[in-house]
Parts: C-alpha cells; structure tokens; sequence
C-alpha cells in the first residue's frame, strides 16, 4: 500500500492580502465614515465611480457600471435587455447557483443548454434551444474558467440576431484569440467575490457600450437622481429618458470594496501568471493518475483559472471514498455528482425551483467531475503535495 502523505499545512481558502495602498484606502474610508458612493455634495471622485472608469477602460468599452454581486449584476442585465416575466431565456446548465437565480428573479424561464466533454455549452443543444423555444437571450456562463469556441458561438448569436449576456465571474483577465472575455456580447457581468480574480469581499462589474443598458443599469442599481456622479456613463438625455420609470432595486457597491479592488487590477496580470503556472503543474500530475484527466484547453484561450476541474473514471463509490480520504489529509475536493448540493457546487437537478429538464450529456459528466480551488500563492511545492494527496485517495482502475 502506498505511504499515507502528509496532511496539508496550508489551506486552500487562502487568499492574497489586500495590497497596502487598498489597506490605506480602507482606512482612510472608515476614518471619513463614507461608505456610502452617492452624495448631494460629493460623489463624482468616489472610489466606486473610479473603479468604473478604470474597469471600462481596461476592457475597451464605453460604460461600466459597479454594483453589490455578480448575481445582481446579472439580474439587472436581464432585465435592462428587456426580458419581460414568463420570457424564455437560454443558459448552460453547467454553472453556478446565482445563473438561474437571476433568470427567476426577473420572473423569467431558465431554458438549460446541455454540456459538452470540454465542459462548455452543447452548440447542437444550443441550435435546438433557439429553433425550438423562440428564446432571443443567451445567458452564456463560462463556469470555472471554461471558454466554448467562442467563433461559433458568435456566429450562432449573429445568425439568429440573439442578445449575448457574457457571465464573465470567473473568466476576468481571460481571452479568446486575443479578445478580452466580457467584450464579445451585448453586455457583460463580473464578480468580484473574495474568491475570484480580484477580492472585494462581495461586488459586481457590467460592461456594455449601449447607451440604453448603461443608462437603466445606473438607474436600476440606486443612482437615484445623482447619476451624474458616474465618470462612466450615457449623457443626460440618455438617463433622463429612463428616469421615473425605471425602478431603484438598490444593488449598488460600497465604497470599501471599490477601494480594494482598485488596489488589486495593477497586479492582475501577475496574479494569472501566477494561476496558469500553478494550474498547468497541478494539471500534468493529475493527467498522469490512471483514471484521471483534465479537459483540454484551446490553444485559442488564454485562460485566468482560479480552479482545477479533472474527470474521473471511477465509480461513485469509489470517488466518494476518495474525497473522504482527502479531506481526512486536508485537501477539499467538490463533487458535481453529489446527491446534495454542497459549498460552492450545485448541478441543475439541485435546483427544484426550475421545472426538470433531461440534459444526457451534462448528466453524464457531473458524475464524474471533481474541482478544486486554487490559491493563487501555491508553491511548487504546496502543487505537489496536491498531486501526491490526489493520487492517494483514487485508486487504480
């Protein structure tokens, strides 16, 4: 029998500390006590509206517009797009929990597209969703960092005039043939939870070069009427058009979490260098445990993975037995084929809210997918002792 590794000594909830000038920020904040983006006599310079501008500028688009998760962040896309109660809205079932909660939220119906083995969205399942449902949204989730061959997705979107809303929370700093991911669609959504590629604790970042999106999505989040404290935003003809008939949902950032993420975009580009170098050595001892592998990756994404996903052979006795052995070592790994949902990790048939829908191929994955967080301060060694736990707890088939 193979010699019990070492339990791990470092865990991987661990995050990067916030950078010294977001700490001075932060403090500088709660000495002032303004938390609060919006007033009638300052507002304009907030840390929120700085963030906006520079999170547009980064990604090349006309507005930016921040507000409190990326849950809401695509709640208020949705919406600003024009989907009315009851309206079919077309989404991969392969993603996170706050997805199909935002298409129930707007009082629309999540229409699930099935999953292919690269773990991205079926393009025949998605064909068949728009001949056969009428639904002119597409909600495209690129969960965990996994990106679909977006030229073809593109050409499905133009060939049949849909509305592209990118779920970006787990792509930022990514690309496709050059093109920053949240630049490709109608509108964009980020997250800026603790455990995405910036930390703000909780927030939400929408893109989009339409005016009219723009206007309602600042309308929408709570500007009340100081929208013109937003450096990133319509002219006035434009918000006055929406005002008073536009409802304030009250989603917006506070000023704490713009300042830390502020502090945090001059070093993202290190920070997934760091995520790429960490995620290929973990990749390569994974893919070479018999009964393992690792998706590929196309040579036309430059990826910003904050995770590792990896396909398992095994029965689901035998996986289940295996995360208990890692965790017993104090390596967490989540389990898509869970009964239950668990942590950060749902699947479709977790979600009873939706009415059931028969998705063979996403099925046929999840009870096999595992996943694994990644800090982005792992060392070489830290990788390592990932591989070697891993290896351990599934036995050979």
């Amino acid at each position: 029998m193979d010699k019990v590794p070492e339990p791990l000594d470092f865990s991987l909830s661990a995050v990067d500390p916030i950078p010294p000038d977001g700490v001075a920020a932060i403090a500088e904040i709660l000495s002032s006590g303004n938390l609060f983006r919006y007033g009638e006599s300052v507002g304009l310079d907030s840390y929120v509206a700085k963030l906006e501008q520079e999170f547009a500028q980064i990604h090349g688009k006309k507005y930016a517009i921040a507000v409190n998760s990326g849950g809401c962040a695509l709640f208020l896309a949705l919406v600003a797009v024009g989907v009315t109660n009851g309206e079919p809205v077309m989404m991969n079932a392969f993603t996170l929990a706050p997805v199909p909660g935002a298409i129930k939220h707007c009082g629309a119906e999540a229409i699930l597209l099935d999953t292919s083995a690269e773990l991205v969205i079926d393009l025949d399942s998605l064909l068949n969703a728009v001949k056969t449902t009428g639904s002119r949204i597409l909600l495209l989730s690129y969960m965990r960092g996994h990106i679909p061959d977006m030229d073809e997705v593109l050409k499905i979107v133009r060939g049949n005039n849909l509305v592209l809303i990118e779920d970006c929370a787990h792509v930022l700093g990514a690309k496709w043939n050059g093109r920053a991911m949240g630049t490709l669609g109608d509108v964009s959504c980020f997250s800026l939870q603790t455990y995405k590629q910036v930390n703000g604790g909780e927030g939400g970042m929408i893109l989009t070069d339409d005016e009219d999106i723009a206007a309602r999505v600042i309308l929408m989040s709570g500007s009340y009427m100081l929208y013109r404290q937003h450096q990133s935003r319509p002219d006035d003809e434009v918000l006055s058009k929406w005002a008073g008939k536009t409802p304030n949902y009250s989603m917006r950032l506070n000023e704490i979490s713009a300042a830390a993420v502020l502090s945090q975009l001059p070093i993202l580009q290190q920070r997934i260098e760091q995520w790429n170098s960490i995620h290929r050595r973990i990749a390569t001892g994974i893919s070479s445990i018999e009964g393992l592998s690792v998706p590929n990756v196309s040579r036309m994404i430059q990826p910003a993975p904050t995770s590792i996903q990896f396909i398992s052979q095994h029965e689901s006795s035998e996986i289940n037995a295996a995360i208990h052995t890692a965790n017993s070592l104090g390596l967490q790994i989540k389990w898509f084929g869970a009964e239950e949902a668990s942590g950060f990790t749902s699947i479709h048939c977790h979600w009873s809210y939706l009415p059931p829908q028969t998705l063979d191929s996403t099925d046929s994955i999840m009870k096999r997918l595992l996943d694994i967080r990644l800090p982005s301060s792992l060392s070489d060694e830290e990788c390592d002792a990932i591989i070697e736990i891993v290896k351990y707890a599934f036995p050979s088939t």
